[in-house]
């Protein structure tokens, strides 16, 4: 956030500034493990006590945990760079603001081999 702050700070420059803030980040992934932010998500279920820990302290912080989907996470990028020089400033990317006990539900619902 410090470094946000700092990049922010160049706008008094003229130069145009955008900083795009993501929400926890779920979504299909390619790569060959599982990222952190999707880890943190499972964490309900993996009983990784340090990622669920994070995830708690967030919900504890602020209420609800911001969430947002990988392809809303490109599109967004691609939006901001193509429209440059008409926007600055910063910028909340997240779809949803849920609660542990909703993504908990929510995977009994719709994974129920999942047991949290």
């Amino acid at each position: 956030m410090l470094a946000e702050k700092e990049k922010l700070k160049f706008e008094k420059e003229g130069l145009e500034v955008v900083t795009l803030c993501c929400g926890i980040v779920g979504g299909q992934t390619y790569l060959p493990f599982i990222p952190i932010t999707c880890a943190i998500f499972l964490s309900l279920f993996t009983q990784e006590e340090n990622l669920y820990n994070k995830f708690k302290f967030v919900e504890e912080l602020i209420g609800k945990v911001p969430i947002v989907h990988i392809e809303d996470v490109c599109e967004a990028h691609m939006f901001f760079m193509n429209n440059v020089g008409s926007l600055n400033g910063r910028f909340l990317c997240a779809s949803s603001f849920v609660s542990t006990a909703e993504i908990g539900n929510y995977y009994q619902l719709n994974y129920p081999e999942f047991k949290g």
